[in-house]
């Protein structure tokens, strides 16, 4: 019986609400889920170690955070049937379940919110016109256009982006836009406009005709050829853009202007490629989260109407 009391007490609640809060605030500051050499690079030593350590990159699937959410669910569910064990109990005045089904929201909304929080999962690329990129559930998704729209002076509006989405080879999406604050649903996914950007991009031609786009930053290998595309000089039709070639004869850096030769290609052409910043969602908790939200304000509803009825 004292394990029951201390499990449903008032205070455990509120000890474990601060923990979660206090803990999840700082989990959203640090990048879930990346790699280790990830922390290393971005935050000192010590800090890194204990990061690393106590599993603080991967706080929502963690024991640190699980084991506190699993508390705060047997302790609101015991609450829970405590109450309306005694107003079922009530043989004088009318019975309130106004709280109670207040607590069932926030008991589906504490159970969404950890699956959430430990089953979400996201994943970002960069786009070009032409790109295609696979999804999880055997979808290909092509962007076949993007556009950038901006206010007279210059500050960003919106960017639209239109893909089509294929599965086994069946088109399944055609020209669907993607806008800020408007994702497009594929499968068991969300597919966000978070970004735009802009690239570098020499295409290279070989002797047989075949085009190969480089962008900056970015190594090819053909031929027994490694090309690396480092920067270019100057803008417009008269820029030049540095290569740094590693063959069989050893290593080194060359300059070539569009429809000269470095190697054995050709630059074509050398421009400026709009990318869109395209985000990946995966949240399994999302429909008991939004469920949760029936109850919640049904509750709330009629125990605010009880009070007032009442005269409280």
């Amino acid at each position: 019986m004292k394990l029951m009391q201390r499990l449903k007490s008032v205070r455990l609640a509120v000890g474990l609400l601060v923990y979660l809060a206090i803990l999840g605030g700082l989990a959203t500051l640090i990048p879930q889920g990346r790699d280790t050499p990830f922390y290393e690079g971005h935050y000192p030593r010590l800090l890194a170690t204990l990061i690393l350590q106590t599993g603080f990159d991967r706080f929502f699937s963690s024991i640190l955070f699980l084991l506190p959410a699993l508390l705060f669910f047997v302790n609101l569910l015991l609450c829970t049937l405590d109450r309306f064990r005694r107003e079922l109990r009530k043989r004088r005045g009318p019975r309130n379940f106004g709280p109670d089904i207040l607590h069932l929201g926030l008991l589906i909304l504490t159970v969404g919110a950890v699956i959430s929080f430990s089953g979400r999962k996201e994943g970002y690329v960069e786009m070009a016109v032409g790109d295609k990129v696979e999804l999880p559930g055997g979808y290909l998704m092509t962007l076949t256009d993007f556009t950038y729209i901006a206010y007279p002076d210059g500050r960003p509006r919106d960017w639209v982006s239109r893909v089509d989405v294929s599965r086994e080879g069946k088109t399944v999406r055609s020209g669907r836009e993607i806008r800020v604050n408007r994702p497009l649903p594929v499968g068991d996914l969300k597919i966000y406009q978070v970004s735009h950007s802009a690239r570098l991009q020499a295409v290279l031609t070989d002797r047989e005709g075949g085009s190969h786009p480089l962008s900056q930053g970015q190594r090819l290998k053909l031929g027994g050829v490694t090309y690396f595309f480092m920067t270019s000089e100057g803008e417009g039709p008269g820029a030049t853009a540095v290569f740094h070639l590693s063959s069989p004869e050893g290593p080194r850096v060359t300059r070539a202007e569009a429809g000269s030769r470095v190697g054995d290609l050709e630059v074509r052409e050398i421009v400026t490629v709009d990318l869109t910043g395209l985000e990946a969602v995966s949240d399994p908790g999302s429909l008991p989260v939004f469920a949760s939200f029936i109850p919640i304000l049904l509750g709330l509803v009629m125990t605010f109407y009880r009070k007032i009825r009442d005269g409280v």
